[in-house]
C-alpha cells in the first residue's frame, strides 16, 4: 500500500459500500465519500456517535442515509487513507522466520508500506480508535522499515514508546558512527535520552570489541604453537590487533579485519589454523555482544574505569 494507491476518488465511487449508506465531507476539500455505516462501525469513534445518534430515536424518526451527512475537518487524503484502513486492513508484512521472537521481514517489492505514509496512518488509527489488529499491523510494518530507514524509524518509535521497534531500528544504527551525521539528522531524534541510548549503545559496543580483541592471541595458553614461525605470526597477530583497537567503531568486523593476516601467513599450515581458529573465536565472541539498545548494560562504563 502506498501513498499513489491512496485516492479519495475510490472510495467515494466504491461499489462495495452496501446499504446502509451515509455520506462523510472533508470540511477542507468538500470531497464527499459515500460509506458503509456496518463496515466503518469497526471503528470505535464512529461506533460511539452512532450509538449516541441512535439513542432514544424512533425508526420513523430516523433520517434517511441520503439525508445523513457527517463534516469532518480532514482533508480528502486523509479521509481516503481512513476509509482504506478500515475497509482494506493492511496485512502484516511477511516474514522469513513467522515463530521468531525478532522478526526478520521479507524486503521484496509491495511488501512493506513505505515508511513516509506510516506515521499519518497510525495518527488516523490512533485518533479514530481503529481495531488494535490494524494497529499491529502497522507498526510491524514500521518495525520492516527500520532495515531500510533506520533513522526516521528510531526517531519515531522512541518519541511513540515503541521500546521494541526502537531496539531494532538501533541494530541498524551501529554504521556510520554516530559523529559522521549532520546536525540536521540528528535533530529527528526527539529526546535527549533517546540520543543517550545510541550513543551508549555505540560506546559499548567499542569498550567490549576493544576488550575482547586485545585478550584474544593467535597462539592462546601456547595452545596450537608454530614452532617455526610462532615468533613472526605472534608479531604479525600483534601488530594487527594493536593499531585495530585505535580504529574500532561500533560495526567493525574484527574477526574480518584480523582475518586479513591469512595472505601473509598462508605459506604454514599449522600458522593458518592457529589464525582461523583464533578469527573463529574472535567471530562467536562478538556475536554475543550487545546489538541494539535495549541489551545494552545499565552499568557497563564502571567495568571501563
Amino acid at each position: 500500500m502506498t501513498s499513489e494507491n491512496i485516492s479519495g476518488t475510490s472510495y467515494a465511487d466504491s461499489s462495495t459500500c452496501g446499504p446502509p449508506k451515509f455520506h462523510v465531507r472533508s470540511l477542507p476539500d468538500g470531497t464527499e465519500f459515500q460509506v458503509n455505516r456496518y463496515v466503518i462501525e469497526t471503528c470505535e469513534v464512529f461506533r460511539n456517535m452512532f450509538a449516541c445518534c441512535d439513542h432514544g430515536v424512533g425508526d420513523n424518526d430516523k433520517p434517511r442515509p441520503h439525508e445523513a451527512v457527517l463534516h469532518l475537518d480532514e482533508t480528502e487524503h486523509a479521509l481516503a487513507t481512513l476509509f482504506r484502513l478500515i475497509q482494506e486492513p493492511p496485512e502484516p508484512p511477511p516474514t522469513e522466520n513467522p515463530d521468531g521472537a525478532r522478526p526478520r521481514f521479507k524486503l521484496h517489492a509491495g511488501s512493506i508500506i513505505p515508511f513516509p505514509v506510516l506515521p499519518s496512518m497510525l495518527h488516523l488509527a490512533d485518533k479514530y480508535g481503529l481495531p488494535e489488529t490494524i494497529i499491529c499491523s502497522l507498526h510491524l510494518h514500521v518495525q520492516a522499515n527500520a532495515s531500510i530507514n533506520p533513522l526516521p524509524v528510531y526517531a519515531y518509535a522512541t518519541a511513540h514508546n515503541l521500546p521494541k521497534i526502537a531496539a531494532e531500528a538501533s541494530a541498524h544504527l551501529l554504521h556510520p558512527p554516530l559523529s559522521s551525521y549532520t546536525k540536521e539528522d540528528i535533530q529527528i531524534i526527539p529526546t535527549v535520552t533517546a540520543y543517550h541510548e545510541l550513543l551508549r549503545l555505540h560506546e559499548y559496543r567499542k569498550y567490549k570489541l576493544r576488550d575482547i580483541l586485545l585478550n584474544e592471541d593467535i597462539f592462546p595458553h601456547g595452545y596450537g604453537t608454530c614452532p617455526v614461525h610462532k615468533q613472526w605470526a605472534t608479531q604479525l597477530w600483534e601488530q594487527k590487533r594493536v593499531y585495530l583497537a585505535t580504529q574500532i567503531e561500533a560495526a567493525t568486523d574484527i574477526a574480518g579485519e584480523m582475518h586479513d593476516l591469512a595472505a601473509q601467513l598462508s605459506s604454514c599450515p599449522l600458522c593458518q589454523k592457529a589464525l582461523t581458529a583464533a578469527v573463529d573465536m574472535l567471530q562467536y565472541k562478538c556475536r554475543r555482544v550487545a546489538r541494539t539498545v535495549d541489551y545494552v548494560p545499565q552499568g557497563y562504563w564502571l567495568d571501563a574505569i
